[in-house]
């Protein structure tokens, strides 16, 4: 996970002051969406059910299917980006995670390569990314289950 100066905090900041809607998603995602060009799609819904992925039931002790949905899909760099607002993103614990599981769900739905894919969160002054085809679910999952015990 790295932290970066990226466009999408800036946008961000024009969004939020947009103040069309009644909260600070809404005006992030539809500010992108209306008026940037690489802002593909927002509020995307996906699913990943437990024979889409080995050692689903061990990683996520369940039967049932994962879901969510996506905040940005933006299309930067010959990549798919998969972006979640997180108004402070700075101390976000879980973010990494989600969508982690976002791009692996999108790639199973869409049958795209994990490799074309980049994740990542921001607000309007932090910007975090990483490249999901170099971590695994053991790895993120083992990362969530550190932190959730450092917190207690």
């Amino acid at each position: 996970l790295s932290k970066i100066s990226h466009e999408v905090s800036s946008l961000a900041r024009i969004g939020l002051d947009s103040d069309y809607y009644d909260n600070a998603h809404m005006n992030v995602q539809m500010f992108m969406l209306s008026f940037d060009n690489k802002t593909l799609a927002i509020e995307v819904p996906l699913w990943l059910t437990k024979e889409e992925l080995e050692g689903f039931q061990a990683l996520f002790n369940s039967k049932s299917s994962l879901s969510g949905h996506i905040d940005l899909i933006r299309f930067e760099n010959g990549k798919i980006w998969i972006w979640d607002y997180k108004p402070k993103a700075r101390r976000e614990k879980y973010a990494s995670t989600q969508t982690y599981f976002y791009a692996l769900m999108l790639s199973k739905r869409a049958g795209i390569p994990l490799s074309d894919f980049m994740c990542g969160y921001f607000d309007d002054m932090d910007v975090y990314v990483f490249d999901p085809s170099k971590i695994t679910p053991e790895k993120i999952i083992l990362e969530v289950s550190a932190k959730a015990q450092n917190n207690s």
